[in-house]
């Protein structure tokens, strides 16, 4: 957990844009999965092979069922819409798995990626605004 106050504050302004929430949960959850992956090749439980092919394209049934996870509490966390007995138990998936899931979560880089993309959802809306405010004045 982070206790920066610059931080909570970024955070604090991506979720103020459902679509930006949306975005920034997508860059952890699916970066927490890469990671699995990462873990169970090093571990022996994947070939290289299947890493690499899980890497690219996770199966969320056999990396998160095995912990009590389906496909569609993991889509529900990635919409941020998920329920907090799924996201602890998923949070203890990713630290099982040797990795902090806060340190991802509080990621400078990742909360920045997602402040990116909430000033441009921001310009667009402003955009099409701008655009409708014209065309309904005509």
């Amino acid at each position: 957990m982070s206790s920066n106050p610059e931080i909570h504050e970024k955070l604090d302004e991506i979720y103020t844009e459902p679509e930006a929430i949306a975005f920034f949960n997508k860059l952890v959850f699916s970066l927490c999965l890469q990671l699995i992956v990462l873990a169970k090749r090093e571990s022996g439980e994947l070939t290289a092979e299947e890493a690499d092919r899980m890497y690219k394209k996770p199966s969320e049934k056999m990396l998160l069922e095995p912990y009590g996870i389906s496909y569609l509490q993991y889509r529900a966390l990635k919409e941020g819409k998920g329920t907090g007995p799924v996201m602890m138990t998923f949070k203890r998936v990713v630290e099982r798995n040797g990795y902090d899931f806060d340190k991802l979560y509080y990621s400078e880089e990742l909360i920045d990626m997602a402040l990116e993309k909430l000033s441009d959802i921001r310009k667009q809306k402003q955009t099409l605004n701008a655009m409708k405010a014209k065309l309904t004045s005509s």
